[in-house]
This record gives structure tokens, C-alpha cells and sequence, in this order.
């Protein structure tokens, strides 16, 4: 299985708002998905992770991965999922549509961060996964340390302090929470017309450099 290191994660998992004007490197925030995949008849969980790739989130990469593994459909199994950003309009959508096909699988999402979540198809899509029965939720700081213990590689100690690092991680997934309790008490609108108007590529929010998924 591969390992994030541990900059990686530090850097990719940060929810900490950013300042305008704030003096100091910049580096674009980009989408990782690690999941777990355990069976219930508890045999030896599956780990990996995924980035984004040109023209595909990692939420399809995880489809796709999950999907190639030829799962026995008798057997039921828990999936959770620790995302950088949450999921895109499109990507809220497909989930849903795997979730539907591939109904032993009990599909859990934890966020670090929420994506354009002040956008209205943004709003909808996490609402279409709830409403599917798919739970979305923040990352607080159990989901951060069970992020840092199973999925990044401790061959070498970090270039910061580990415990700190999850403190500041879980303190500031507060206020990311608030606003995500928000969007779960809107009025769903249905995402199926949003969608007919959603345009990836140039112009974009999903290329924007400010927040690159």
C-alpha cells in the first residue's frame, strides 16, 4: 500500500483559513481521497489513496478502484472515505449512483474542508448525498488521527509536531462544522437541473488557483 507523506498530509489536510495578504509561500490545495474498505466478517482491511488526475477527481479514481475489485455481493463491507475537499456537484452524483449499485457497501465521507460550499450546486450536492443516505461530515480530530496513523508514512520523523499538528487540525474543523450544519438544514433543491448547467474546464471554480481540486 502506498503511503502520503507526511508533508503531504500536513500540507493537503490543513482546514485552516487562509489570510489574504498573509506573507509566505503558497502552494495549491489539491484533492486526496484515502479510503478504507473493511469487511464485516472482519477480515484484513483494504487502505489506499488518491489524487486528482487531469480531467478525473479522486472520487472516480476510488469508483473505479472499488468497482475493479469484483467484491462479493453477499458479503457486506464499511467504506470510509477521508477527503481533502468535499465532493463536487458531479462527483456528489456519482457517488450516489455507486452507492445504489454496489448496496452492501455502507459509504461513510469525512471532509477536511468544504468545497465552494457558499455555491448553490455545491449546497445541493452535498444535499443530494444525504438525502441518499450517504453521510458527509467534517473531520474532527479522531478522523485526523485515524487519517495520520493508517494512512501516511512514519519511516521518518515529520519536520513538525505530530500531536500539535491534530490539535490545530481538530480546533479549527470547528467553525468548518457550523457551516456544514448549515447547508444540512437548507431546502434541498433537486441537482438534477443544476447539472445540466455545469461546466468544467477553463473559468471554472474547479480551476481556480485559489482552491485547485
Amino acid at each position: 500500500m502506498s503511503l502520503l507523506a507526511a508533508e503531504t498530509f500536513s500540507l493537503q489536510f490543513d482546514n485552516r483559513r487562509r489570510r489574504r495578504g498573509k506573507k509566505g509561500p503558497s502552494y495549491p490545495r489539491r484533492a486526496y481521497l484515502c479510503y478504507q474498505l473493511t469487511p464485516q466478517n472482519g477480515s484484513t482491511p483494504t487502505r489506499g489513496y488518491f489524487e486528482n488526475e487531469k480531467n478525473r477527481h479522486a472520487e472516480i479514481c476510488f469508483i473505479d478502484e472499488i468497482e475493479s475489485m469484483g467484491l462479493d455481493k453477499t458479503q457486506c463491507y464499511e467504506v470510509t472515505c477521508y477527503l481533502t475537499w468535499s465532493p463536487c456537484p458531479s462527483c456528489a452524483q456519482k457517488l450516489v449512483a455507486f452507492a445504489k449499485a454496489q448496496d452492501h457497501l455502507n459509504l461513510r465521507i469525512f471532509a477536511s474542508r468544504l468545497y465552494y460550499h457558499w455555491r448553490r450546486r455545491y449546497k445541493e450536492g452535498l444535499q443530494l448525498l444525504w438525502k441518499s443516505q450517504i453521510p458527509v461530515e467534517v473531520m474532527g480530530l479522531p478522523e485526523f488521527t485515524d487519517c495520520w496513523e493508517n494512512f501516511v508514512d512514519h519511516g521518518k520523523p515529520p519536520p513538525f509536531n505530530p500531536s500539535k499538528k491534530l490539535q490545530e487540525l481538530g480546533e479549527a474543523s470547528r467553525s468548518i462544522k457550523r457551516r456544514l450544519e448549515k447547508i444540512k438544514q437548507s431546502p434541498f433543491v433537486d441537482l438534477e437541473s443544476g447539472l445540466r448547467s455545469l461546466q468544467l474546464g477553463p473559468g471554472s471554480p474547479s480551476s481556480s488557483r485559489s482552491n485547485l481540486r
